[in-house]
């Protein structure tokens, strides 16, 4: 009896059942998604990890370097299991060739390596070590075939002043543990010995990539790392651990996963209104009926089961749909993952998935229970003499006298007569606009030009770099000014130098914090709070290094400056994305031993040609590194803006088609409930369009008023969640909350205010009136005379 009674319903109510299990079905499709995602990113980043055996602790280091010295203080650290060092030859890109197209503007550094054959290894496209590369022949880090589109085959040309050249031949292409994603701004491009020695003799900067293994990095990394910046060790560059490894390599496709993972969070609770809804509308449909029931006899228990089965069953129809098309989605969401990292064959990738459905599948069936409840206050005697649960509230609103034509003023006056039965709508509405602006939202803001003032720098038309190598370093740097100055081209000049200077943290443990000194108030950065240092008894932090510190605006911070501890006022901080987010700045004496690297912001006049000015700056000041600033930026994180346009795409996909099922369900569903009023309508005289227009007008102002909300929740509370995401990505779990970033959206008026609620607003329409269509079916006849 049970049976024949669901498949009755089922047939009865085809086109909602089908848009219900829709809608689950998303659901279950964007879980799988985000899990299979995650647990793909997680496994991959382990696993490259593992397999290149990357070190727990690396130094760069430029100048004169002894092995010998590295060695005796090695031997006094038990914690070290084991040490190497890689020698890089950094090549400039104006004198680097790939495939014929000089790499004056690649903001990498590019250096030829001979790769290592025990630890730190270099991984082919199958995740094998690369441990020996012909002569002639040379393997190029995977982001060239990914963002460049070189292929095996090319040829990469170097070349140097004195006339010499040497063409190499691309053999394959690298994945590199520690140097893999563009966010780090160096890489490492594997030859032959005999090759290196050979354009060494003519070209090149030598630097010591110096590489330590701890027996517990966990707990050894942050004292090992003082230990050896207090030293008398070579440390003339940046000084990285695994953790910032792993943060690099897993940013850009973790913020995707984020993304997803929020979008299917928020699917998944308007999937469960959704079906909170259709279940009462059923309820209020077989009110008579299950009083019926309960008067000849049948236990509660026995209704329940009814119900139970027909929402179990469509929630389980909806997770065996649903999980394929979800695994089948996964592929185009962790494509970057397979790129830069490979993908690793576990049974987590299928397992997780399905676990994601499952939960899914599980949550959609307890709320059914728990929504059953209500069938207990139900009696017999109630049901049969009610016939309806239907508690429909009239407006008050007097509109008799309103100009506005009839059906717009009839659909007013039921919006606000049953606003409860419209509060659904509402919310689906304002969810799906918030899912459709926050990801793209997202992605504008890591295209926008003004991301610039989130990553230490001010707006500038070109940067140039400079490393501290040497003595000389000093004297090529103000020289590399005074020329800049005397550019008539150039309208200002803003010399920084960057030292390593000592501090303590939130626990007063000493710390080491990256200081950049020069005049702030030049083409300042934007301020989060308060304002550029002045002098040298000032200070201003990025947000993560002010959390680190456990300071705020107004407090004092101890820094080490040559022989004395200076307590400088922190009066600032800023957004940080580079050098691991933990940076300052400050007006502090530069002494030479402190001092790690050299940068000048430069502001040409509106007349100059910026590529111009890069490639003659580029050969005039060698061996600084010059670029264009928005070539910096786009270089820097468009792989990661691209990976966030992608998962914005797909997320505005799946909105659309949320509110345009979600609408269909809710037409269909009204008329259901309205079908007596409709067919006394035509009766009457009303004709069906004006009928549908009335139906138009309500679901058109409900999508007008949950647009205006998901559009404010979008800028703000979706603001938050996106700060939150750089958050938990830069800092870890204990940043989450500290307010450690707040970059504002960069919203494009036209696309989020004009374009994408004019998608919404055609979809929504589109289907309310196909959904419409059945008013014509509506009859006097038909009408039941209780």
């Amino acid at each position: 009896m049970y049976a024949r009674m669901i498949v009755r319903d089922f047939r009865r109510n085809r086109g909602v059942t089908v848009i219900l299990v829709v809608l689950m079905m998303l659901s279950v499709v964007l879980a799988t998604a985000s899990a299979g995602t995650l647990v793909r990113l997680v496994g991959a980043s382990s696993d490259l990890m593992e397999r290149a055996d990357a070190p727990h602790v690396a130094q760069l280091h430029v100048g004169p370097f002894e092995q010998e010295q590295v060695d005796e203080w090695v031997a006094e650290r038990p914690e070290v299991v084991h040490h190497q060092t890689m020698t890089l030859l950094g090549i400039d890109g104006a004198n680097l060739f790939f495939d014929g197209v000089v790499q004056t503007d690649n903001i990498q550094q590019n250096s030829l390596v001979v790769p290592n054959t025990e630890r730190d290894l270099l991984l082919d496209l199958d995740n094998e070590p690369i441990t020996a590369v012909e002569t002639g022949a040379i393997l190029l880090p995977v982001i060239y075939q990914v963002e460049a589109g070189l292929e095996v085959g090319d040829p990469v040309v170097i070349t140097a002043p004195d006339g010499f050249v040497k063409e190499l031949t691309i053999a394959g292409f690298a994945r590199d543990s520690i140097m893999n994603p563009a966010v780090t701004s160096s890489k490492r491009l594997a030859v032959s010995p005999v090759d290196l020695a050979e354009v060494a003799e003519h070209t090149g900067e030598t630097e010591q990539l110096i590489e330590f293994w701890l027996a517990d990095p966990g707990t050894q990394s942050a004292t090992f790392q003082k230990a050896y910046q207090d030293s008398e060790m070579p440390a003339a560059g940046q000084m990285v651990d695994s953790a910032a490894f792993l943060m690099f390599t897993m940013i850009g496709d973790g913020m995707v996963a984020a993304v997803v993972i929020l979008v299917a969070a928020l699917l998944l609770v308007v999937g469960l209104l959704c079906l909170r809804f259709s279940f009462l509308t059923a309820a209020e449909q077989d009110y008579r009926e299950i009083g019926v029931l309960k008067a000849i006899g049948v236990p509660g228990r026995g209704v329940k089961r009814i119900y139970l089965t027909k929402y179990a069953l469509l929630a389980g129809i909806a997770t065996v749909l649903g999980l394929p098309i979800g695994l089948a989605l996964t592929p185009l969401l962790t494509r970057n993952i397979t790129r830069y990292m490979g993908s690793v064959p576990s049974i987590w990738n299928w397992v997780a998935p399905v676990l994601a459905a499952l939960a899914v599948l599980t949550v959609l069936v307890l709320f059914v229970i728990l929504l059953l409840h209500r069938f207990n206050k139900i009696s017999a005697v109630t049901a049969l003499s009610a016939g309806s649960t239907g508690r429909q509230s009239r407006a008050r609103m007097r509109l008799h006298r309103s100009r506005a034509p009839v059906q717009f003023r009839l659909g007013l006056m039921d919006v606000v007569g049953r606003a409860p039965t419209y509060l659904l709508l509402f919310l689906v509405f304002a969810v799906s606009t918030f899912i459709i602006i926050v990801p793209i939202s997202s992605a504008s803001t890591a295209s926008a030009p003004g991301f610039i003032n989130y990553m230490g720098t001010g707006q500038v038309d070109l940067r140039i770099d400079l490393r501290h190598a040497d003595p000389t370093s000093a004297a090529q740097f103000t020289g590399a000014v005074e020329e800049l100055e005397a550019d008539p081209d150039v309208t200002e000049v803003v010399p920084m130098v960057t030292t390593r200077n000592d501090t303590v943290d939130a626990d007063g443990n000493s710390v080491g914090l990256y200081v950049e000194n020069g005049d702030h108030t030049l083409l300042p950065l934007t301020y989060a709070e308060g304002r550029a240092p002045a002098d040298g008894t000032e200070i201003a932090l990025s947000l993560l290094a002010m959390n680190q510190a456990g300071r705020q605006v107004g407090d004092t911070l101890p820094v080490q400056v040559g022989t004395e501890v200076r307590e400088l006022a922190v009066v600032g901080s800023y957004q940080d994305v580079t050098n691991g987010g933990k940076t300052a700045k400050s007006v502090l004496p530069t002494d030479a031993d402190d001092i790690m690297w050299y940068t000048v912001g430069v502001e040409l006049t509106p007349e100059a040609d910026r590529g111009a000015k890069v490639a003659a700056y580029s050969d005039q000041l060698a061996p600084a590194k010059v670029a264009d600033i928005e070539q910096w930026r786009i270089q820097t994180l468009g792989p990661i803006a691209q990976q966030i346009t992608v998962t914005a795409v797909v997320s505005a996909v799946v909105a659309l088609a949320l509110a345009a099922l979600m609408t269909a369900l809710f037409t269909r569903m009204l008329l259901a409930r309205d079908a007596g009023q409709i067919a006394v309508q035509r009766a009457v005289g009303a004709d069906d369009h004006g009928l549908r227009r009335q139906y138009l007008t309500r679901v058109l102002l409900v999508l007008l008023l949950g647009v205006l909300v998901g559009t404010v929740a979008a800028n703000t509370l979706g603001e938050g969640l996106f700060n939150l995401m750089f958050e938990g990505l830069f800092g870890g779990f204990e940043s989450l909350g500290q307010r450690t970033s707040r970059i504002a959206f960069a919203v494009s008026p036209l696309l989020t205010y004009v374009l994408l609620p004019a998608a919404l607003f055609t979809a929504v329409a589109l289907t309310t009136g196909a959904s419409s269509r059945s008013i014509s079916d509506a009859r006097i006849s038909t009408l039941t005379t209780e």
